[in-house]
């Protein structure tokens, strides 16, 4: 199973996991015509879709990719918020089969109706993938993980310094996004005995630092690939 990440910032996310049968999409939120172009397999072939969360940055053409027959699934309250009635309604701990992959939903923490994130498992080969984006903080413990994609939006003291940006705003970053620690602190209450690669997601552009990330994502996972992902 692998995990390839085509657009991960706040002008848009999109990822993709495939087993080489069968092809998932995460986030659709670039235009059907960016989407095409950075995805290495035609659209129209991708089995299914999962949405965390009705913001246009992760949910842009989710409207397009029913009408184009790509089952799209997210939590009833992402559908209604969306205006999608198209979409596959799916519950927290819900196990969508989707070919051999294994789709299971769970509650994070955004300021959005009912954001989820996704662990996916191949169930023959029996890697399991762990998908959160857009949440302030986790507590979900999912066994088995042999590759992580997490969000690490900002550093705190980064955030502190943007003396331009309004307090309110910061504040609602804090409430809605993950912080550098906050991420370090999650990952080391899991099992990482199995965990080939760490995936840090949708870093922002003006108070997050990629080199200083790595550093101390390596310095905190020894033997562990850490890879950032790009906008």
């Amino acid at each position: 199973m692998t995990f390839y990440p085509l657009a991960s910032s706040s002008k848009g996310n999109a990822y993709l996991v495939s087993d080489g049968d069968t092809h998932i999409l995460l986030e659709c939120g670039l235009t059907m015509k960016e989407l095409r172009r950075r995805s290495p397999v035609p659209i129209s072939s991708m089995d299914a879709c999962f949405i965390t969360h009705e913001h246009m940055d992760h949910a842009k053409c989710a409207a397009q990719l029913c009408n184009m027959g790509v089952p799209v699934y997210t939590g009833e309250g992402t559908a209604v918020a969306l205006d999608l009635e198209e979409a596959n309604c799916m519950e927290a701990h819900e196990v969508i089969h989707v070919g051999e992959l294994l789709v299971t939903a769970f509650d994070t923490y955004h300021n959005t109706v009912q954001p989820f994130g996704y662990a996916i498992e191949d169930s023959r080969s029996k890697e399991r993938l762990l998908f959160v984006i857009d949440t302030k903080n986790l507590n979900v413990i999912i066994p088995g993980l042999t590759e992580i994609a997490i969000e690490c939006n900002y550093a705190d003291d980064l955030l502190g310094r943007l003396t331009r940006l309004p307090d309110k705003v910061k504040e609602r970053i804090r409430q809605s996004h993950m912080e550098v620690d906050t991420a370090v602190r999650y990952l080391h209450k899991l099992d990482l005995s199995k965990v080939k690669t760490i995936w840090l997601l949708h870093m922002s552009s003006t108070s997050g630092d990629a080199g200083r990330f790595h550093e101390r994502f390596e310095q905190e996972f020894p033997g562990i690939e850490i890879r950032i992902c790009k906008e």
